[in-house]
């Protein structure tokens, strides 16, 4: 993405602010400056529409992750059938 600087914000850091606040963690200062460059910058406004969508899909989705049993007994499982491969 090309840098540009609006306001406070280079696309950057406009990057950065926008997965900030995908996951409430940027405040509200933040916020603010970032919807202020995202006025200006185009390329901005995409990635941030890019980055919403993905992260719907992820919340909709519902993935599961993995337990730490089921990671054993997957990378035992693989150790066994690389052994058997090398034999």
């Amino acid at each position: 993405m090309p840098k540009r600087k609006f306001f406070i914000f280079d696309c950057s850091k406009a990057e950065n602010c926008c997965d900030k606040s995908q996951y409430d963690e940027a405040g509200t200062r933040e916020k603010l400056s970032m919807l202020m460059h995202l006025l200006l910058c185009k390329p901005c406004r995409k990635y941030t529409s890019k980055n919403t969508k993905l992260t719907h899909l992820i919340k909709k989705s519902k993935l599961k992750t993995c337990s730490e049993e089921e990671k054993k007994a997957w990378k035992n499982s693989i150790e066994k059938e690389m052994a058997k491969g090398e034999s």
